[in-house]
């Protein structure tokens, strides 16, 4: 798994985000992998976030939501991580 620097990182998860294709999914864990969220794009283009840590939850986003939505969720699961590991992977 790739590192980005947390200090960075809304930024590029933004960025990468815009580009994923239909079908994908991107994954976001702190150094210990116990926290993080998963944001997945359908075949439709409508995308939807999993966070797993501090906050459990499901939610469906459009995509001119994704830019609050990303930066909260960074906000609430990585309050002190200097490093955020990410994945990006076919859904099956």
């Amino acid at each position: 798994m790739p590192i980005i620097s947390s200090s960075g990182s809304v930024k590029v998860a933004l960025s990468m985000i815009r580009k994923m294709k239909n079908g994908y999914e991107m994954e976001f864990k702190t150094f210990k992998k116990d926290r993080g969220f998963t944001i997945s794009k359908s075949g439709d283009g409508e995308l939807a976030i999993k966070e797993f840590g501090f906050l459990n939850s499901m939610t469906k986003i459009n995509e001119n939501e994704i830019d609050r939505i990303i930066k909260t969720a960074f906000e609430r699961e990585f309050p002190r991580s200097h490093e955020v590991r990410y994945s990006t992977r076919q859904i099956k």
